[in-house]
């Protein structure tokens, strides 16, 4: 234990120490040696060349370690960063995907509303086609609607410009209403009922029937008198219309019409005014059974009216009012005759016009 003491313990130089000390460990083995010309620093030490061999060694093998861990995490980040390209270039691929199908939607979309503008479009062409047609198709029916109306109109009526006295009093918004009144002897017209009821075997006709036949016969004659007001002109119809008053089931008055009277034999008229009586007392009279006609015939014999003056219906430029008949004391005719007066069956009728279609001479002449 000796030979471990220090430098300062033996009193040795430390050049004689190193020598010493080699000499003394001689039968070391050669890797174990060690050189003491420094100061001991440890109990062994290796000599320089195999140290600085170690060393060499041990640096190449920490170098090739270094290499190897170097390489390894070169290789660890090449494949990180091959695994983050991959992954980019996929989150890439995914946002390109996505880009194309939402472009491929929009064009979807795009194409689904040009397809629908497209159909809009059509529809509508065909609409408007259809609409053109259909409207085409109208118009050509109210024209032939409306040639057939003036054809008819033609044959029902005609338009006469009114005097510029009747203008005038139409521009006041008045009627000038004229009444005309006349005793009529109906001796020979009972004769003549009498006689055709035995010969006909008809017991229907009334001396009222007659009378109504007489008038529409007159205003055949003067058919100024069957026309309307029309505004700014007067129309002339070719068609007797005639309105005939019947009493009702609550004795009211209603009165409907007989359309083209004049056609009208006395017979039929006379079945046409007695389906026009039942039908009223019966409550079976419909409002286009009362249309105004084109003349009108109130006859309130029946009731024991001597004359009345009715009232004009709108527009109408005639109507004529027979009252009751009855016996009166008339002149004789024969003035050789030794009674200076006669007995006679006598009707008062009256005409009512409307002056500004009936002027007093046509009234008169009616």
């Amino acid at each position: 234990m000796n030979a471990w003491r220090t430098n300062e313990e033996a009193g040795v130089e430390p050049e004689q120490e190193s020598t010493y000390i080699n000499k003394a460990f001689k039968v070391l083995p050669s890797f174990l040696s060690f050189n003491f010309t420094e100061p001991v620093t440890s109990c062994f030490c290796r000599n320089n060349s195999t140290d600085d061999s170690s060393r060499d060694e041990r640096e190449a093998e920490n170098e090739a370690m270094r290499l190897e861990v170097t390489e390894r995490e070169n290789r660890e980040i090449e494949e990180e960063v091959r695994e983050l390209v991959k992954l980019e270039l996929e989150r890439k691929n995914i946002e390109e995907n996505d880009r194309f199908m939402l472009e491929l939607e929009q064009r979807n979309q795009e194409t689904m509303e040009f397809a629908r503008i497209a159909a809009e479009l059509e529809e509508k062409a065909v609409r408007n086609a259809v609409e053109n047609v259909i409207n085409e198709f109208e118009h050509k029916a109210v024209l032939q609607a409306e040639l057939k109306a003036s054809i008819k109109a033609a044959e029902n009526y005609y338009d006469i410009s009114p005097s510029k006295k009747a203008i005038r009093i139409a521009s006041k918004n008045i009627s000038p209403v004229q009444h005309y009144s006349v005793d009529v002897r109906i001796d020979a017209l009972d004769e003549l009922r009498e006689i055709l009821n035995r010969t006909l075997e008809n017991d229907g006709l009334e001396s009222s029937d007659y009378l109504l036949k007489a008038a529409i016969l007159t205003l055949k004659a003067i058919p100024s008198a069957n026309a309307k007001w029309m505004e700014d002109k007067i129309r002339v119809f070719k068609k007797i219309d005639v309105n005939i008053s019947v009493e009702g089931e609550d004795l009211s008055t209603f009165t409907p019409v007989i359309h083209d009277a004049a056609s009208k034999g006395l017979g039929e008229l006379a079945q046409s005014v007695r389906i026009a009586e039942n039908s009223a007392s019966d409550g079976r009279l419909d409002e286009d059974d009362c249309d105004p006609g084109t003349f009108a015939v109130q006859n309130l014999g029946k009731l024991g009216i001597k004359s009345f003056s009715p009232i004009l219906p709108d527009d109408q430029a005639c109507l004529l009012a027979i009252g009751s008949p009855e016996q009166r004391a008339i002149p004789t005719a024969d003035k050789n005759s030794k009674f200076p007066y006669t007995m006679a069956t006598m009707v008062t009728a009256t005409l009512v016009c409307d002056d500004k279609m009936v002027d007093a001479m046509t009234g008169s002449k009616w």
